[in-house]
């Protein structure tokens, strides 16, 4: 059985945090979750709100958030019902968590389809990552997805629900992106890459996801988009400097923003933490233009998610891995 830290580390992607046990950064002050943050390119906060909605105690974990489209629930992948990772489900107003998988393996990488009833992820039941789907309303109701000897992790709906973008790796260190539809099982492969996002726009259709580290970056990966027919392969956020990556791309609910994380930018990490680690959770155009930065905690912060109003993410404050949120402010007009 591959646990996930050995996963990350097949797929060559050296900076990218483990989400197992990421080592927290020195603090200052004893900031807390109430803290208002300011971007570094806006004259006031593009958010509010932030909401802590997880609180597991250590050894505990709760991680890779996935919304519903309009933010009203989201499911992640949490230790609260046993040692194993579980897939759960929270209304984002209400502490009670609804465990949606029961199985020997780990679970993870949640995504809720575009209609609310239907939850993909990955799971390692069958000795290897393969994808699956379960229904809301029935957890019982389990489809397997992908069946191939290769890893399958991070899957994202298409904006008609029928089709899934995911990761597939094999013990090479080699991560490609593939396209399946869900009924006919037919495949479309991408090029390389890992945690794919299907942006929510039909009309502009966009795949954002996190670029491998190519020979001579020193390690660094970026956020990049292709379309689904494998054309318009770009890089939208990276460090020419190569000191910096940006991961965990995921667009707006609209597609006109992708929320993503930084590992070793802010100026805090990289004079006092892990060069390898997570800091601070950033918004951006999809044409890559009005970076914003939405958290500068001096603790590790990753995998955003957007549901509705609000960006999910991953946070370590106080030495603990769980869930927080903020709400964002509308952006049609942000410069």
């Amino acid at each position: 059985m591959r646990t996930i830290a050995v996963l990350l580390l097949l797929a060559g992607c050296a900076p990218i945090p483990n989400p197992d046990d990421p080592a927290p950064r020195p603090r200052f002050g004893g900031a807390d979750v109430k803290d208002h943050v300011l971007p570094l390119n806006a004259a006031e906060p593009p958010w509010r709100d932030l909401i802590r909605h997880t609180v597991l105690p250590l050894p505990g974990k709760a991680m890779h958030p996935g919304p519903s489209p309009d933010g009203s629930f989201f499911a992640y992948a949490t230790t609260e019902f046993g040692p194993r990772l579980q897939i759960a489900m929270r209304e984002t107003f209400d502490a009670s968590p609804v465990q949606i998988t029961a199985n020997g393996g780990d679970n993870l990488f949640p995504r809720v389809s575009p209609d609310g009833r239907l939850v993909a992820y990955a799971s390692s039941r069958e000795g290897n990552w393969d994808i699956f789907v379960s229904r809301i309303d029935s957890p019982g109701s389990v489809t397997q997805v992908t069946f191939e000897p290769e890893n399958e992790i991070a899957p994202s709906w298409s904006p008609d629900g029928k089709k899934l973008v995911y990761a597939s790796g094999t013990d090479s260190g080699v991560w490609q992106i593939v396209i399946v539809d869900v009924g006919t099982r037919i495949k479309t492969f991408l090029g390389a890459g890992i945690y794919p996002d299907w942006s929510p726009d039909p009309k502009h259709p966009l795949i954002s996801f996190q670029s491998l580290p190519r020979a001579g970056s020193g390690g660094r990966s970026g956020v990049w988009v292709v379309k689904p027919d494998g054309t318009g392969r770009r890089e939208l956020v990276g460090d020419k400097t190569r000191t910096w990556s940006a991961i965990n791309p995921h667009f707006s609910p609209d597609g006109r923003w992708i929320a993503y994380a930084t590992v070793n930018k802010s100026v805090e990490s990289q004079a006092f933490g892990d060069p390898n680690e997570a800091d601070d959770v950033w918004i951006v155009r999809n044409d890559g233009n009005y970076p914003m930065r939405l958290t500068d905690d001096l603790s590790a912060e990753w995998w955003p998610a957007w549901g509705g109003e609000r960006v999910f993410f991953v946070t370590n404050r106080g030495g603990m891995q769980n869930i927080c949120s903020v709400k964002v402010k509308p952006l049609e007009d942000a410069k």
